[in-house]
């Protein structure tokens, strides 16, 4: 059950993810946060991809801030909140969940997916091959080419990313013009044509 309780206490909750909220009795919301918290430091553990060090961290200060500003609400504004999963659970929210990963964004995930797999293939190799030739082979000779290449390739993939992603904010921002354009032209014709016509029905 919902109930506003002690800042103090849901200060010291709210410095684990999810406990805050878990605290003030959002039982939904929390889970969803722990469990994503949870889920996120798992990966990164597992996949060594340290570029991902930062989804755990952002989880933590949303977490966090989420639980003090709902501590923070008044007595009204509070009951208001609902208590919902950050993921789906009904079959509404499943279809579009569905639609967002096989619609529009199916190829950017698609991407994402393959580079996780690509670096993590990439790091079970270099510790297959420093373990047939030895610590001392690899770190003297093979260490800084499969270095560079773990330190590099991931900032020109980056680079390529914001590259296209820049294109793509230009591309919709012309078509959004074009849409506006259109649009005057389609009123300025329909405005001539009325006028056309009171021109005619005077006459």
């Amino acid at each position: 059950m919902k109930k506003k309780k002690n800042r103090f206490f849901l200060f010291c909750c709210s410095l684990w993810p999810g406990a805050g909220e878990l605290y003030l009795g959002f039982m939904k919301t929390g889970l969803s946060l722990l469990g994503i918290f949870a889920l996120s430091v798992v990966v990164v553990s597992y996949s060594g991809i340290g570029v991902l060090a930062f989804v755990p961290m952002v989880i933590w200060v949303y977490s966090f801030f989420h639980a003090n500003n709902l501590g923070s609400l008044s007595d009204e504004e509070f009951m208001r909140i609902e208590d919902e999963y950050l993921f789906v659970a009904d079959q509404k929210g499943a279809d579009s969940v569905k639609d967002l990963f096989v619609g529009k964004y199916r190829k950017v995930f698609a991407v994402i997916l393959i580079l996780l797999g690509v670096s993590m293939a990439w790091q079970t190799v270099c510790r297959t091959i420093r373990y047939f030739v030895g610590n001392d082979f690899y770190f003297e000779f093979i260490s800084p080419i499969t270095g560079y290449i773990s330190n590099e390739f991931p900032r020109l993939i980056i680079g390529v990313a914001v590259i296209w992603f820049g294109v793509k904010l230009i591309q919709g921002k012309k078509k959004e013009l074009d849409r506006l354009e259109d649009m005057g032209f389609a009123e300025s014709a329909m405005g001539g044509n009325e006028n056309e016509h009171r021109y005619e029905d005077h006459e």
